[in-house]
């Protein structure tokens, strides 16, 4: 069976508990799944290979805690421990990507690529989204091994308040919107991005979005902003079978 390290980058142990259930639920028995935290100074982070030895694939999750800027001061804790996650495992991020080993980074995840690339994450008032959007794919995610058979536009799941400012070198953009240009990345041939959740189904999103202050609108229902996403629910069992078991 195939094996998948997943890095969180989650202090709330009630959000790193409900993450890893989700992945879980995503991969069910399609992969046995391994979980780290970024926030792990202790790690190989430095030693790739070290780390990544008997790994098939690598998952970089979301957080709710931190933020590249999220509107903060420069000198808050959020934003400060964000630097660090990516000064610790750039090492480990450019080695996947040299060897262009099968990686999907999610939201927060989606944005460490950026970030160690180069390209700024920041607050973008008019990308911010919280709750479920539709996102339409580009002629390279029509011919793309995971997304050439969803529907040329879907629902999926959001959660962010930055964005990623640019393309990053050597991405190639799958799926946009209006209001999220990079809505999934494709850098080689096996490392994948979205800034959306396919971890999440309507139900997680309603319950994260209640627990995580600050992203919810005020005077905003949940269930007026969370729908089904059944398309993008179909990305991460994709992964596994076309570009993990390639």
């Amino acid at each position: 069976m195939k094996k998948i390290l997943i890095i969180q980058s989650r202090a709330r142990p009630e959000m790193l508990h409900a993450e890893q259930g989700e992945y879980t639920r995503a991969i069910g028995s399609a992969a046995h799944t391994d979980f780290i935290s970024s926030l792990n100074e202790s790690l190989e982070w430095n030693t790739p290979p070290h780390m990544l030895a008997g790994y098939d694939a690598v998952m970089l999750g979301g957080s709710g805690e931190f933020d590249f800027d999220g509107g903060r001061s420069v000198d808050d804790s959020a934003r400060i421990t964000s630097s660090h996650i990516v000064a610790r495992i750039r090492p480990l991020i450019l080695y996947i990507l040299e060897k262009d080993i099968p990686l999907l980074g999610i939201c927060y995840g989606h944005q460490i690529i950026s970030e160690v690339l180069g390209v700024p994450v920041l607050h973008d008032a008019s990308q911010k989204k919280v709750g479920t959007f539709p996102v339409a794919l580009t002629d390279a995610g029509k011919s793309d091994a995971i997304f050439s058979d969803l529907p040329e536009i879907f629902m999926a799941q959001y959660g962010h308040k930055d964005s990623v400012s640019a393309l990053p070198p050597g991405a190639v953009v799958l799926a946009e919107s209006a209001q999220c240009r990079f809505s999934a990345l494709r850098y080689g041939n096996h490392v994948y991005t979205t800034q959306f959740h396919p971890e999440l189904t309507q139900k997680d999103i309603a319950w994260k979005l209640q627990n995580s202050p600050g992203y919810l609108p005020q005077g905003v229902s949940v269930e007026s902003i969370a729908k089904p996403s059944i398309e993008a629910s179909s990305i991460i069992p994709k992964f596994i079978e076309r570009i993990v078991k390639e």
